[in-house]
């Protein structure tokens, strides 16, 4: 019988099971007592083990950074591999999608009528909004495949594509579940805001919308890290979709901080790297229409180029942001939890004799 999907179970998984792995259930361990020399004065303990990608013990910033390169690096196929097939598809969809719709036209100049305006609006909303949920969804499946491995990468244990994806994929609509909600958290702490810009408006005052902005941007950053565990706390621990939204919570509320400031982080390096890669298609893209006439072949061809660019760049960079958000989940319930003495005794119960 599978999980109840509003609860959590504590067995360790087997291959295919849908039970977490040992550790991460949410009861804690009891107390090591203190070591000591054997005369009764306590001597430094040994250094914490590292069975995997990190230290089983609570993690500083670069740990936590550099356990996501490190998950990358050895496991390449379950994250760079995945991440180049998932993205793949988002990129095809993207590029076809952009050359049907956009191919032939040109933004409206002050001679175009009222309907040629219209047009060139709705063609470039809608490709937009394909564009949009087709690469959430596809970073949603990401993340989650991700997880999964991180989950094992912290206990040294070897995972495959595809056990990274029979594990995620009975979880995959609580996933949604979960990335709707927040959408839907993250637009209600910005309903203030957004009325004081609809009173600005009709008040004509500038000062006034600058404050419903700023507003509506700190409600936005204040639920962007409460949340940001939520997709970890669901795939690691079997929770249902509003429970694993509270798991978060109380993770990261007396570290709100800490937690925003390494999301944070981790933002500008992805975004860095995605940057750094996608430049030179970019560039190239961008130098193929400046060549004669803007014929639909040239378009066509900047499209594939800028997409190759961004798929590489999609490849690297969202398994190292979902890889750092998955490491801080596991950070925090070390801090909180002691996750790391069950998880030590996971590990140590997993090496074979």
């Amino acid at each position: 019988m599978g999980p109840d999907p509003e609860g959590g179970s504590s067995d360790w998984a087997t291959p295919g099971s849908t039970t977490p792995p040992p550790g991460w259930s949410t009861e804690q361990p009891p107390a090591a007592p203190a070591p000591t020399d054997g005369w009764g004065a306590p001597f430094a303990p040994p250094p914490p083990p590292r069975p995997g990608i990190i230290p089983l013990r609570p993690l500083g910033v670069g740990e936590v950074l550099d356990g996501a390169f490190a998950a990358i690096r050895r496991y390449p196929r379950a994250t760079l591999g995945l991440a180049a097939c998932v993205m793949l598809v988002v990129t095809v969809v993207q590029v076809l999608t952009e050359w049907y719709l956009l191919s032939g036209i040109a933004p409206p100049d002050p001679g175009s009528t009222l309907s040629d305006a219209g047009d060139y609006a709705s063609r470039i909303g809608t490709a937009a909004v394909i564009s949009v949920v087709i690469t959430e969804l596809a970073t949603l499946l990401l993340t989650g495949l991700v997880i999964a491995v991180i989950g094992e990468a912290v206990l040294g244990r070897p995972v495959s594509a595809s056990d990274a994806w029979q594990r995620v994929r009975p979880q995959f609509w609580r996933l949604l579940g979960v990335s709707f909600l927040t959408f839907l958290i993250l637009m209600a702490a910005a309903i203030p805001g957004i009325v004081v810009i609809v009173v600005a408006a009709f008040a004509d005052s500038v000062g006034l919308a600058v404050l419903g902005v700023f507003l509506a941007v700190i409600g936005g950053i204040y639920v962007w890290p409460m949340f940001a565990l939520a997709p970890a706390a669901l795939v690691l621990e079997r929770q249902g979709v509003t429970r694993a939204l509270g798991r978060s919570r109380a993770l990261v509320k007396r570290s709100w901080w800490r937690v925003f400031f390494i999301l944070l982080l981790a933002l500008l390096i992805g975004s860095i790297i995605s940057g750094i890669i996608s430049l030179p298609f970019g560039l190239a893209g961008g130098g193929l229409t400046s060549i004669g006439d803007r014929t639909d072949e040239v378009q066509f061809t900047q499209l594939v180029i800028s997409g190759i660019g961004g798929l590489l760049a999609s490849t690297v960079a969202r398994p190292f942001s979902a890889g750092v958000a998955a490491l801080l989940y596991i950070d925090r319930r070390m801090r909180a939890e002691a996750l790391d003495l069950a998880l030590t005794r996971a590990a140590a119960e997993s090496v074979p004799e």
